[in-house]
């Protein structure tokens, strides 16, 4: 039986016949659940239990008043009448009372979202409707429908607001579309049935709690661990729904800690399974409580039967282009789905909001950069036409596609913020140098930042020989040893006389003043940060903001870089010029220094009696976990004694660390380019700007203390002449994460496609760097690897609003919502 066939009237003499029959004392199951829910929620099983309870108590519901002609016929019992003596308790076990077995009526169903949902006898929270308004409702406003535990649990894991309480979206779901009778039950198998309890055994020695359970013609036991409190969760005869995995011992079919609930109660076609937080005990210190998957469950539904509608700020034609559910439906399609497609709609719809909302923040950002007032520069082609005639080389496709997006950027009234992204040798620096000449030829001064003195040293002297026969004035700015006395080089600057200057953070001093600075050349920019980039930007002639050249030779995956760097125009060089060799990359787990027979030696040997160089690099983490530039510096010392005196006896060994004097490292740097040292055992200082064509090995000890880009750009030194590269990977693991990386390098030689590795293996917030500041840049359902096509159309949707709504003027409560999702967010990620 069931609601679809009962008339309306008969619904509601039923439910007054439970009330009634409450009132005369019958407080059976069905009778109390028939009292405080709609009849349009009552499943079939509740109603054929309802019938049946009324005919048993036939004479006590004739002495109450009722009518029982006007009760439907009675439907086979759902359990027979108790016994007039109930059997004992033994041993700590409930048996149910002797009788014949017990089953589940025909067409018992797992509730409907919309049935579980149903709440008429609830008020609606008071508030103006949209979602932000939910940050302001307390959990507490669920008084009436959670017990003072399950509160207390919520708050204590954070989740003090209903919109706290709504976003956390369930991890996985258990899908229980399929009924399967227990005697159908396959051992090895996932199952869903249900059933009737038949018996609960306690045994508190051992810790376990076991469930019998039936659905007529078979049994099955459920065996709970560690849970005493399972053996007064259900009442004898309950009737549940089961899932779980299905095993067998000695014949008999079992499950070991199956989810298992009441039909009646919130049982739903998927079962959502939330994140489980243990929660402190601030009196004994220990995490010995939980907000468990039951207790999000039942807090959500509650919160959603309180929820009637919920505006959405979207416009409408872009929700009718994507083809997305509204908010209030995505929100219980999240939570109470009706299937696994359902769910991961409401879940997209969801993810898209996130998005969207981020993709508008940096807009706004990209808008607001746009509106300063910029240098509008005139080059002529002079300089750059000379220079190119000059190279040696001709410029690769993708360089001069960098070029002409630069020079039109250059030409443009509103500022350039540009990022340039390249892999290891694929020639940033050539297109960095011809951008500088653009901006030169209009009659402006570039500077050049590098993230190290060794790095900017290395480009000042690549472009000062580069640019001087061209007339041209090239300076450098570091702390110490300056070509040009350090007043004489700021007197340059301020007068003009200066066309470029290479430094380092010393650009940024307040000391350093500009004649007409047009260009800022940032590379490695991610080591730069907001405040830092700010310095230069003041730096500008009258006011106006000098373009900015962004240049990184960290590939990052687009779904990555339309976040980390979506403020920015990008350009990418996805072309290595003519001549570079390929690296071939070998993982071994040992390398004994004293020994001659491993193979990295070996080849260091024999690249070195051709003539040709080798590098070495050492690292160390400290007690934290984290890289120690003192550690390894000695152990970078320690390796090259060992060598010297083991396998790599007789050949030319010299040190480079972050820990010496700048002069001392900058004569080994020397030497080692000149061709006098045969090995260069160093730490990182060598990752990156060090252009040693002659070195062809490269052994990265403790491969694994690196992350996938660390190790790329390390293998990048070598390999750079006509040479090919040979590059080993010393490290000794099992751990999953370190043998994907060891793997992902060995496999191939492309930073583009390492980068998407390194997103899958670390995740998302590792490369954007959200992970270490522990932000999240508002992102609680999205995930950029996961749900790239959903990013990229949120960021053409929020370039349809913002073309005609620059600052969401007009969208003011999109607005608001950019504002307290991301917030300060939305500046963190430009930073680099």
């Amino acid at each position: 039986m069931s609601v679809g066939t009962l008339s309306r009237v008969q619904a509601a003499y039923l439910q007054h016949a439970a009330r009634q029959l409450k009132a005369a004392g019958v407080g059976t199951r069905a009778v109390l659940a028939a009292v405080d829910r709609p009849p349009a929620s009552w499943p079939p099983a509740l109603i054929d239990e309802l019938v049946d309870d009324i005919r048993r108590n036939a004479d006590t519901a004739v002495r109450a008043g009722l009518d029982l002609r006007r009760i439907p016929p009675a439907p086979t019992p759902v359990r027979p009448p108790a016994a007039p003596t109930p059997a004992p308790a033994v041993s700590g076990t409930r048996i149910a009372a002797d009788a014949p077995p017990l089953r589940v009526p025909d067409g018992t169903q797992l509730r409907t979202a919309d049935q579980i949902l149903a709440a008429d006898q609830v008020s609606p929270f008071t508030f103006d409707g949209s979602m932000d308004s939910l940050r302001s409702i307390p959990v507490s406003d669920l008084a009436d429908d959670l017990t003072p535990t399950v509160l207390a649990r919520l708050e204590a894991a954070g989740l003090t607001s209903i919109w706290d309480l709504l976003m956390r979206i369930p991890r996985s779901y258990v899908d229980r579309s399929t009924l399967t009778p227990i005697a159908a039950l396959t051992p090895g198998t996932e199952a869903t049935f249900t059933g009737v309890i038949s018996g609960i055994n306690s045994n508190h020695g051992k810790r376990y709690v076991r469930i019998r359970i039936t659905d007529g013609p078979a049994t099955i036991t459920c065996t709970f661990f560690n849970a005493m409190w399972m053996a007064q969760r259900f009442p004898d005869r309950s009737l549940v729904v089961v899932q779980g995995t299905v095993s067998e011992f000695q014949g008999n079919l079992q499950m070991s800690s199956p989810v298992i609930e009441l039909l009646e109660d919130a049982s739903a076609i998927l079962i959502p399974i939330y994140p489980q937080t243990t929660i402190k005990n601030e009196a004994t210190g220990k995490r010995d409580k939980e907000l468990s998957t039951t207790m999000l469950r039942t807090a959500t539904v509650a919160a959603l039967q309180r929820l009637p509608a919920l505006t959405d700020p979207i416009p409408a034609d872009l929700l009718a282009r994507r083809q997305v559910m509204g908010r209030l439906q995505a929100l219980r399609a999240v939570h109470v789905p009706d299937s696994a497609e359902h769910a991961a709609a409401g879940r997209d719809r969801m993810a898209y909001d996130e998005l969207l909302r981020l993709q508008l923040a940096l807009g706004v950002i990209r808008n607001a950069q746009a509106a300063q007032p910029g240098i509008t520069h005139r080059p002529t082609g002079r300089l750059l036409q000379q220079w190119t005639a000059s190279l040696p080389y001709a410029l690769t496709g993708a360089q001069q596609r960098a070029l002409d997006a630069i020079g039109a950027d250059l030409a443009a009234d509103a500022p350039m913020n540009r990022l340039l992204m390249g892999d290891v040798g694929s020639g940033k620096t050539a297109v960095a140098a011809g951008s500088c000449l653009m901006a030169i030829e209009g009659g402006f001064q570039a500077a050049l930042l590098a993230p190290t003195e060794i790095l900017a040293r290395q480009h000042y002297e690549e472009l000062s020989e580069a640019l001087t026969p061209l007339g041209l004035r090239v300076d450098l700015l570091v702390s110490k040893q300056l070509p040009r006395p350090r007043k004489e080089v700021l007197a340059g600057l301020a007068d003009g006389s200066t066309h470029l200057v290479v430094g380092t953070h010393s650009i940024l001093s307040d000391t350093v003043v500009f004649d007409r600075l047009g260009l800022v050349v940032i590379d490695e920019q991610h080591r730069f940060g907001v405040d830092q980039r700010a310095l230069l930007l003041a730096k500008g002639p009258d006011g106006a903001v000098p373009d900015i050249l962004q240049a990184t030779a960290t590939p990052i995956p687009r779904t990555s870089a339309i976040t980390t760097y979506g403020d920015m125009e990008v350009v990418i060089l996805d072309e290595k010029p003519a001549g570079r060799s390929p690296v071939e990359t070998e993982w071994i787990p040992a390398a004994p220094f004293d020994s001659p027979h491993p193979e990295p030696w070996k080849a260091i040997v024999e690249q070195v009696r051709q003539g040709r160089q080798a590098f070495v690099v050492c690292s160390r983490v400290d007690s934290a976990g984290h890289q120690s530039e003192t550690k390894a510096a000695a152990a970078a010392t320690d390796a090259a004694d060992e060598l010297v005196g083991g396998a790599l006896h007789g050949l030319r060994v010299a040190v480079a660390h972050g820990k010496q004097k700048p002069d001392e490292r900058k004569a080994v740097m020397d030497a080692f380019k000149a061709g006098d040292i045969d090995v260069l055992v160093a730490t990182t200082v060598i990752e990156v700007g060090v252009s040693v064509p002659n070195a062809t090995v490269m052994v990265i000890m403790d491969a694994t203390a690196f992350g996938l880009a660390q190790l790329h750009q390390i293998r990048g030194r070598v390999g750079r002449g006509v040479h090919p590269g040979q590059c080993w990977l010393v490290a000794d693991t099992s751990n999953d994460d370190a043998v994907a990386r060891m793997t992902a390098m060995v496999s191939t030689n492309d930073g583009f496609k390492l980068a998407d590795m390194d997103l899958q293996i670390r995740g998302v917030g590792a490369l954007t760097g959200t992970a270490q500041s522990g932000r999240d840049a508002g992102l609680r359902v999205a995930d950029l690897l996961r749900d790239s096509h959903i990013h990229l159309a949120a960021r053409e949707d929020a370039r349809r609003i913002l073309a005609t709504d620059p600052t969401l003027g007009r969208h003011l409560t999109l607005q608001r919502e950019v504002d307290l999702a991301l917030g300060e967010d939305a500046q963190y990620l430009t930073r680099g």
